[in-house]
């Protein structure tokens, strides 16, 4: 027993003599102390009985949060209103893929898919109509035309080009 608190009493001192002698590590030079922040920015005025302040700003459009990514549209409209179709919408830059009916955000709904739009609105009544962006135009151009290929594979010449000699071809066609 006398060993066991004997061996206590020397790790405890082993202990709080490293604490005691190892220098701390360097604060990085990005890092403010805890002290140095900023407190709290909220304001206490209310607390004390104070109007409120006038709202800070306005809620964005709800159009100019949602943006139509893609969309897979029935062809058939009686399938669109059975809740086939699925599109793909931004809302605040956050991609999500949504199936017809379902909740987007709060209580907007995606209601109906069409080839290249999609509608939203509350309670089944339409309230805004996503578009696709015009897909852009198709670069056109042409190829030059190509030059004939001077391997002969075949044995024949092809037209336009210099009769070759080669010794197999040759001697095939003379032995027969």
């Amino acid at each position: 027993m006398a060993f066991l608190v004997w061996g206590l009493l020397g790790c405890s001192a082993a202990y709080w003599l490293l604490q005691l002698l190892v220098t701390p590590v360097a604060m990085p030079a990005q890092a403010l102390p805890l002290s140095d922040r900023p407190g709290s920015q909220a304001d206490l005025t209310r607390l004390f009985g104070a109007a409120p302040a006038a709202a800070a700003e306005a809620l964005p459009l709800a159009e100019s949060r949602f943006k139509l990514l893609g969309l897979v549209a029935p062809k058939n409209p009686k399938t669109s209103l059975a809740g086939e179709g699925v599109a793909l919408i931004a809302v605040d830059g956050v991609a999500r893929t949504m199936r017809i009916g379902a909740t987007l955000e709060g209580d907007v709904q995606l209601l109906a898919l069409d080839s290249r739009s999609a509608s939203l609105g509350r309670g089944g009544v339409i309230s805004m109509v996503l578009q696709l962006a015009k897909p852009d135009v198709a670069a056109t151009g042409s190829l030059s035309p190509a030059a004939p290929s001077p391997l002969n594979l075949g044995g024949i010449n092809p037209p336009g080009m210099p009769p070759r000699s080669n010794p197999s071809v040759i001697n095939r066609v003379s032995s027969q």
